[in-house]
């Protein structure tokens, strides 16, 4: 570990050094250009990575943004913020995506699409995420990542913040036009993917296609992986500046599921990195019952935009359909297949009242279904926001969010070996769904002051203050089928980030973010070790803590040293506490998982332009020390659960690109580059949150050209 810091320390002096030997050169540079110097406190652009900050949001947008490696999907560019907790199998196969954001559990912050959230129905056995697979980079313009619940335009279970991805809007064409782009990608084990995007249009008629194809051999054992997404657009820009879209996708996604290979069992294999059988449940043993997932689903968005005397409105629509099925040498699986299926709406207007009041009203719903009828979740809601400019140097944007939602909590075990005449999930509730109803008001406020004007070393310096209302019945629950969820009421507190953000120099920019927030009643699983646990029927009875703390603290730098010199490095903290009272009961085990988070998260990155078309990029990513419960049934026996407690080391792994652009305007075609590139670099070994081995040092390939 000595050598990698030594090393990297080098290479950072290789380029301040060759960097300062310029400094001379473009010192005023900043002064002459008024891009450099123009700075509003609600948007300053990095224009190296395309990053933009604000108190409550970071912007990353997709055009030129680079990464030290090949992206395969959105969740690839989500990683370089330390507030992103990766937990997946493994950066070759994006498995369930399981990722946590801010310390917060993957139920505890929202992925929306154009302020529309994505109901979160992928995963394995009863885990339900954002499966971003399915997601076409194509579509993705910029990804907006806002902190904390103090936004009236998203769900109460935002309260860990919200993912936002904007799609590319349509745009007017002066003369008919075609372009697009083909990149093709090769890694080690087998790893490769291919890249179609075309987009064109006439006038105000927008049309879009692309595919993108994913194959990998995978670094463990039974951990093969096919994707393929094609997406088709038909747009519209309207006089007015509006613009009417049809967005369709469909996703065919087949994933291995990792099985052990321990040199003690006959069926060791040496090709394949050592899983212990010990670390793997019983299931998952036998490397001849080639285990997989297969996902197939697709998705139609509507989307209409249209500029008035009356403000702006927006409406938008979606219909997603999506499949799992669960196949095993040996096991029939039939009744593990699932088909849920989902829709949703909003409709907003934003106007103003006058100079200093912005106005956004609107409401929004969703609603779940699983195999067409059976309804898990129905949710409406309305809200009213205001931004109001009190004085020039001080902005406050409050708002009120209503929520209805309507939960179908399945409590019917069907009849099984284990169950042959049926059970109740939760026998306290003597009925196949338990229908809730919960509503709630939730105030939110967020306070901006700009300090400009309190002394020249202040400019471009801002201080906020966030105190905004948490209410949620489903932070423990996305398909809430599992029955022992039922009794436990909502999550409800109150969530507190005080925001300072500065402009260092030039384009450099830091945003500090300290927060605290407060839960009471907050649902958690009880401890998976316990009898508590265990002997409740399906084993999913949960335990309800009434005072929980959460401390954090967020931290991103990012900017241009020189012309052809970036940085960015991005920081998290979080800490756990609950404050209730303990008697040596559920509760007290439950306190003891919510430290299942890593306390401390660090990134790093440089991108150096070493020749004219030549560009340097170095990523560096650590993660403090974390232990994980890790839990799945017996032999498909829900009362028979293996429970293993993993401890995950701490890591530092680096990696390494070179970039070069091959062309410019040749021929027909815009540009050609190629991208060689080392992912973790020193070859670090460390765990993923399952306890299994994590890639080792692998090389890849891209070749992109656009025309």
């Amino acid at each position: 570990m000595k050598k990698t810091f030594i090393l990297t320390i080098f290479l950072m002096l290789l380029m301040a050094g060759t960097a300062l030997s310029e400094e001379n050169k473009i010192s005023d540079k900043s002064s002459d250009n008024p891009s450099d110097n123009a700075f509003v406190m609600d948007e300053i652009r990095v224009t190296a990575q395309n990053v933009k900050l604000s108190p409550n949001k970071t912007e990353v947008f997709m055009d030129d943004y680079n990464i030290a490696g090949q992206p395969t999907n959105v969740l690839d560019i989500l990683k370089d913020r330390a507030i992103i907790d990766f937990r997946g199998e493994s950066d070759l196969v994006p498995e369930s995506d399981s990722i946590q954001m801010r310390g917060f559990d993957t139920r505890q912050f929202l992925v929306s699409v154009d302020g529309l959230v994505i109901q979160k129905t992928g995963g394995w056995w009863g885990d339900h995420y954002v499966d971003f697979g399915m997601i076409p980079l194509s579509l993705v313009d910029s990804i907006e990542i806002l902190s904390g619940p103090h936004s009236a335009l998203y769900d109460g279970k935002s309260f860990g913040g919200v993912l936002n991805l904007k799609t590319r809007e349509p745009t007017f064409f002066e003369t008919p036009q075609l372009e697009g782009s083909i990149s093709t990608s090769f890694r080690s084990y087998g790893t490769q993917s291919q890249k179609v995007d075309l987009n064109g249009g006439k006038g105000g008629l927008n049309l879009g296609f692309s595919y993108e194809k994913y194959h990998t051999d995978g670094y463990l054992r039974n951990n093969e992986a096919d994707m393929a997404t094609v997406t088709g657009r038909l747009g519209y820009k309207l006089p007015s500046g509006g613009y009417i879209r049809l967005t369709g996708t469909y996703s065919d996604l087949e994933r291995e599921i990792p099985c052990a290979n321990d040199p003690s069992r006959k069926d060791y294999d040496n090709n394949y990195p050592v899983v212990k059988a010990k670390d793997v449940s019983p299931r998952w043993l036998n490397p001849d019952d080639d285990s997989r997932r297969d996902y197939e689903g697709h998705s139609l968005r509507f989307d209409f935009v249209q500029p008035s005397a009356m403000g702006k409105w927006s409406l938008g629509t979606y219909y997603t359909d999506e499949s799992q099925a669960f196949h095993r040498d040996g096991f029939d699986y039939s009744e593990y297949a699932t088909n849920y299926v989902s829709y949703g709406a909003l409709v907003k207007n934003e106007f103003n009242i006058s100079d200093n009041h912005q106005i956004t009203m609107g409401m929004d719903t969703a609603h779940l279904y699983q195999k067409y009828s059976e309804k898990i979740v129905e949710t409406w809601a309305g809200y009213l926001q205001d931004k109001w400019q009190i004085i020039p140097c001080l902005s406050w944007t409050a708002g009120l969010r209503y929520e209805n939602i309507d939960i179908w909590w399945d409590n019917w075990w069907e009849p099984s070996t284990t169950y042959p005449d049926g059970a109740f999930k939760d026998p306290s509730h003597s009925s196949t769904h338990v229908r809730r109803n919960y509503d709630q008001l939730a105030p939110k406020s967020f306070l901006t002051y700009e300090m400009d004007e309190l002394a020249p070393w202040l400019r471009d310096t801002s201080v906020s203050l966030g105190i905004s209302k948490i209410w949620t019945p489903r932070d423990y629950c996305e398909v809430c089928s599992w029955g022992s969820g039922v009794e436990i009421d909502p999550t409800h507190g109150i969530g507190y980030d005080v925001v300072f953000t500065r402009r260092l120099w030039r384009n450099i920019s830091l945003n500090i973010d300290v927060s605290h927030y407060e839960f009471q009643d907050y649902g958690i699983w009880a401890n998976a070790a316990t009898d508590y646990f265990k002997q409740a029927i399906w084993g999913r009875r949960m335990v309800e803590l009434e005072d929980v703390h959460k401390e954090g603290v967020d931290v991103e730098l990012n900017g241009n040293i020189l012309d052809n010199l970036y940085f960015y490095l991005s920081y998290s903290f979080n800490e756990w506490k609950d404050k209730g009272p303990h008697n040596g009961g559920p509760e007290e085990w439950a306190d003891q998982d919510l430290g299942d988070r890593a306390k401390h998260r660090l990134n790093a990155g440089l991108q150096y332009n070493l020749f004219e078309n030549t560009l340097l990029l170095l990523d560096y990513k650590f993660q403090d020390k974390q232990v994980q419960q890790v839990i799945s049934m017996v032999d498909d026996d829900p009362s028979d659960l293996y429970v293993n407690e993993v401890s995950i080391d701490s890591y530092h792994v680096f990696d390494f690109a070179v970039e070069q652009q091959l062309f410019h305007d040749w021929y027909h075609l815009k540009k050609g580059t190629l991208k060689l590139y080392v992912n973790n670099l020193f070859d670090e070994t460390y765990s993923n949150s399952q306890g299994y081995p994590m890639t080792d040092r692998t090389f890849g390939a891209t070749l992109g050209l656009n025309f």
